[in-house]
């Protein structure tokens, strides 16, 4: 493993097309957007953005920003060759990501998400389209040899994400796992999973309950146990403004309960669009070097990386966008 911490992010890189309204059209309604934008998103790329933002502090003359114990964040995906993948893989570059693993595939069209936006309440619907995104198949080994952290998405050839898992496994590598968007998933793939964070929607599907039946203040326990039961070491579950709901495979077993972390407040929400994305991100640079100040090198400590995600994906929300949208280290 390499000395200075590296974060292999393994997921989708996609073109954003976004859509300002002032509600959700109903079926067969069409109504004017206020605005509309083409950013750079994707699951994967946002989450990489993240993890190297929040591990850089930015330099105010223009110069390269400055990374935090020397940590790396690599992007491994694929994009198309046409008009949207060059800005893709330059944005990342200018946050710091090394995209050396991203793939530019000839006759392949790059990953779309058309998202609109609410504008009162700055809830977002997500419709995506994979393209080149499902290109791999379920025997490629992805996973870097020197990675600290492999972080994976569902937005992603589900073959591909359960054999890369496995690789990353049984090479002794931290595994973080955001099953996004749900998808059922074999017992194998929790076994031995050292991090499962999801939205309460997630985590409801992916236990077998009905979503609208979980009572956010008496379930969330329940639902956690059933991730631990199947090997999960760390459960986190995000719930929106509600907070964070968390448990541990050591808490449980001390007979210690799940602790909840109440949502940052902010002034007004914007977009919600790359939240979760951010949540990911800060937790994972948690998890690949706990020194969120450069001053700061304790072990990991969940405590310390919900903490700091929460307060990270509340920046977030106060921004449009979705990479646009997240901060760097030197702004919480």
């Amino acid at each position: 493993m390499a000395s200075s911490p590296i974060i292999a992010v393994i997921g989708s890189l996609n073109v954003d097309l976004v859509s300002r309204v002032k509600r959700i059209p109903a079926a067969g309604e069409t109504l004017t957007a206020s605005s509309f934008d083409i950013g750079s998103g994707g699951k994967g790329a946002n989450q990489a953005v993240a993890c190297a933002r929040l591990s850089q502090r930015r330099q105010e003359d223009g110069a390269p920003p400055r990374k935090v114990a020397g940590m790396q964040v690599r992007m491994i995906g694929a994009v198309g060759q046409d008009q949207f993948a060059g800005g893709l893989l330059e944005g990342l570059e200018r946050d710091g990501v090394d995209v050396g693993g991203v793939r530019r595939l000839e006759g392949q069209k790059t990953g779309v998400s058309v998202i609109v936006v609410e504008e009162d309440s700055g809830e977002n619907r997500i419709m995506f389209s994979p393209n080149a995104n499902y290109a791999f198949s379920g025997e490629e080994s992805l996973v870097p040899e020197d990675a600290s952290v492999v972080l994976f998405q569902l937005e992603f050839p589900l073959e591909a994400v359960l054999h890369n898992i496995k690789q990353a496994k049984s090479k002794g590598i931290q595994v973080i796992l955001n099953p996004a968007p749900a998808v059922l998933l074999p017992d194998e793939a929790y076994r031995g999973l050292d991090h499962l964070i999801m939205n309460e929607t997630e985590a409801a599907i992916l236990s077998g309950r009905d979503p609208a039946s979980v009572d956010v203040e008496t379930d969330w326990t329940s639902v956690a146990s059933d991730f631990l039961d199947r090997g999960v070491k760390n459960v986190v579950i995000t719930l929106g403004a509600q907070g964070v709901f968390y448990q541990t495979a050591a808490r449980r077993t001390s007979s210690l309960p799940g602790k909840r972390a109440a949502a940052r407040k902010v002034e007004s929400v914007v977009d919600t669009t790359a939240a979760g994305d951010t949540f990911v991100g800060a937790y994972a640079v948690q998890v690949a070097n706990p020194a969120k100040r450069s001053y700061s090198f304790r072990g990991f400590d969940i405590d310390d990386a919900i903490g700091f995600a929460v307060g990270a994906a509340a920046v977030t929300v106060q921004r449009m966008g979705a990479q646009s949208s997240i901060p760097w280290l030197d702004e919480l």
